[in-house]
């Protein structure tokens, strides 16, 4: 029914007849190879075409924004509050001069941002 492709430590991803991969983890499958009920939800969860979920961000205006590294960037707001952001988190629109950050980021940060959540799907 399904096959291991690749183990981790504590992970196995799979894939199923049908071609489809998912990951459980690695107690969620017993010794003879079957699932567990929770190695079957993930395989049910694969199975369905259901839509990725949208998480919530906050928009950022920038006054000035500057590569420190090639994984973290500096933010600067028009009310002079900056911060260190990770790039793999945010999304930066050039021509708005503004960035759309996690709101559990946002939250973390001192950064000026609008309350206005702005929902967009995982990639």
């Amino acid at each position: 029914m399904v096959q291991i492709k690749r183990e981790t430590k504590k992970a196995l991803l799979l894939e199923t007849e049908d071609g489809k991969t998912f990951w459980i983890q690695k107690r969620w499958m017993r010794d003879d190879g079957t699932l567990t009920p929770k190695g079957l939800e993930a395989l049910n969860a694969a199975g369905s075409d259901s839509p990725k979920k949208a998480k919530p961000f906050v928009k950022c205006k920038f006054k000035d924004l500057r590569e420190i590294s090639e994984k973290a960037i500096v933010v600067e707001c028009f009310d002079g509050s900056s911060d260190i952001l990770p790039k793999s988190q945010i999304r930066i629109s050039v021509i708005e001069d503004s960035l759309l950050m996690p709101v559990w980021l946002a939250e973390q940060k001192s950064l000026q941002y609008a309350e206005k959540k702005i929902w967009i799907e995982d990639e």
